[in-house]
């Protein structure tokens, strides 16, 4: 089973020189460990250093701006929709089972075999129903790639509302 991290969101001050993130600007995010809880620091990008000893994991972000329309993800009947619709197209294997293990750590869906076998069969909580994606492998260099085609078709834009 994947594990479940806690980690708050952006804190929008920078942690060495203690001041605001500005609209628009570039910061590093880095997560440690703290006893059995994890924490978070932002720094802008004057302050970075690179990752602090005992990092567990840190990314790099920007913060957004008041123009800018925000993403949100497609709804959950979508995304699982998506997924079978996504059989039709072999060639779409590695964006396909992304979106799989994606589910699964929103728990829209679990295994219902195997994981490890070479095609995983999957029940959708909401229903029952199963669905067979096929096991495959990602290479590094394909990584960033399958990210952007997977952000491409699962996040829309939202209008504030107020």
């Amino acid at each position: 089973m994947l594990g479940e991290y806690r980690v708050s969101r952006c804190t929008r001050q920078c942690f060495s020189l203690k001041r605001p993130l500005a609209e628009g600007e570039w910061y590093y995010s880095v997560v440690m460990e703290s006893g059995d809880d994890f924490i978070r620091h932002d720094y802008s990008l004057e302050s970075w250093q690179g990752p602090p000893e005992g990092a567990i994991g840190w990314w790099k972000n920007r913060m957004p701006r008041s123009d800018e329309k925000r993403l949100v993800l497609a709804p959950p009947e979508v995304l699982i929709d998506l997924l079978r619709q996504m059989a039709a197209f072999p060639e779409k294997a590695k964006t396909r089972y992304l979106l799989a293990l994606m589910l699964m750590r929103k728990r829209l869906i679990r295994p219902a075999s195997n994981p490890l076998e070479q095609t995983m069969c999957v029940e959708v909580v909401a229903d029952g129903s199963t669905i067979e994606v096929e096991t495959v492998s990602i290479t590094k260099s394909e990584a960033e790639t399958l990210r952007l085609e997977l952000n491409d078709l699962l996040y829309c834009e939202a209008e504030v509302i107020e």
